[in-house]
């Protein structure tokens, strides 16, 4: 039994449904089931009762149900009880962001405004996968996390804050052909490329949202999905096909890559557990927004 199956099973009590909750959970209905199988077999009981119109929670599966709540609450406590006790006292702040993205320089900038507002708040920012930076934030391992606003606007419990959508921009090699106009790159010039995207299974929204916009485009281009963003980049800079990314990806300062700018925007957001807010997490939030508006 691990955290990942408790995890599984509690969102698929939530949602009422196996794949309502994987899709929440970035992962594959056969995935998630494998999962709650495994744990139904380690504890030796059924958790659900299945039938053609569903599954519902079985006796024991209540039973373990609450158990598993309480238990993932005192440990959310537990976490916010630890960071409250760091060295010297310092407000701490602990703030997930998707890999790939390079945040320096909105870091510096914000801890710019800090320093004008005489706030001493000390910020670690940690990256990870989408899947489980969802996981960490719903289980109050991170204090909030800054991603896509599809990402947390179907999830129960969250509280988000809109941010200045990122401008979205296709990433390219340099040793590609050159642009057909003889001047500048346009969209149409990867028509006949491959498009290099993460695995479908850890976030699928993402990988819809891109060949959404080239759809619109008339392009329909092959595809090759990877386990991690380097492996894309490196790809990318070999000139074995381009990717869609946004203007904090730090393939965008990448000197083998080339950057075109897109006319689309993605949403953004900061989100955080609404019953686990801050007076930090406020205080952040506020000159967060207040940075990114100046910039945009």
């Amino acid at each position: 039994m691990n955290s990942q199956q408790i995890e599984y099973f509690l969102e698929v009590v939530r949602q009422s449904s196996f794949t309502k909750a994987a899709q929440v959970l970035y992962t594959s209905q056969p995935s998630l089931s494998r999962q709650i199988a495994k744990l139904e077999e380690e504890l030796g009981v059924s958790l659900f009762n299945r039938s053609r119109t569903g599954a519902e929670l079985s006796y024991m599966g209540r039973k373990y149900y609450d158990a598993f709540l309480e238990m993932q609450q005192k440990l959310s406590v537990l976490s916010m009880e630890a960071r409250g006790h760091a060295v010297d006292y310092e407000k701490n702040l602990c703030i997930g962001i998707p890999e790939g993205w390079d945040l320096r320089p909105v870091v510096e900038k914000v801890n710019e405004k800090l320093e004008e507002k005489d706030i001493r708040l000390n910020m670690e920012f940690a990256s990870y996968s989408y899947r489980s930076l969802l996981t960490l934030l719903r289980n109050h391992q991170i204090d909030g996390c800054i991603c896509p606003k599809g990402l947390i606007a179907p999830m129960d419990n969250m509280a988000y804050t809109d941010l200045p959508p990122l401008k979205n921009v296709i990433l390219y090699s340099k040793r590609h052909l050159p642009p057909e106009n003889g001047v500048s790159y346009t969209i149409q010039d990867f028509r006949q490329d491959r498009l290099l995207l993460l695995q479908q299974e850890d976030i699928s929204k993402p990988k819809s949202y891109q060949l959404g916009f080239l759809h619109e485009k008339g392009i329909v281009p092959e595809t090759r999905e990877y386990h991690n963003i380097d492996s894309i980049l490196l790809d990318v800079s070999l000139n074995k096909g381009f990717a869609i990314s946004d203007i904090w990806s730090r393939g965008v300062s990448d000197r083998s890559l080339g950057c075109l700018v897109l006319d689309q925007k993605m949403p953004i957001c900061i989100a955080w557990n609404k019953h686990f807010g801050s007076a930090e997490l406020s205080l952040f939030v506020d000159v967060l927004c207040e940075t990114l508006q100046k910039e945009d």
